[in-house]
């Protein structure tokens, strides 16, 4: 388990997220843990993933909380 902060490109499952103030941020953004994710642009800067159809941009404030398994 990696955080997305410093994933590499590649598929991942989101597994958990470290805050809850930065859950209601992810739901908000259509993102939701056991999503499988796509990341298109790694850190530093914004992190790029894609969910199915939906490229979504990610602080990498954000990302770094974000924990992801990659399949």
């Amino acid at each position: 388990m990696i955080s997305l902060g410093y994933a590499k490109k590649g598929t991942y499952k989101i597994v958990s997220v470290r805050r809850h103030g930065k859950l209601r941020r992810m739901y908000n953004m259509g993102i939701f843990i056991g999503d499988i994710i796509e990341v298109i642009k790694p850190g530093p800067g914004p992190v790029i993933i894609r969910k199915g159809n939906i490229r979504i941009g990610i602080g990498l404030g954000i990302a770094q909380d974000i924990f992801v398994q990659p399949l």
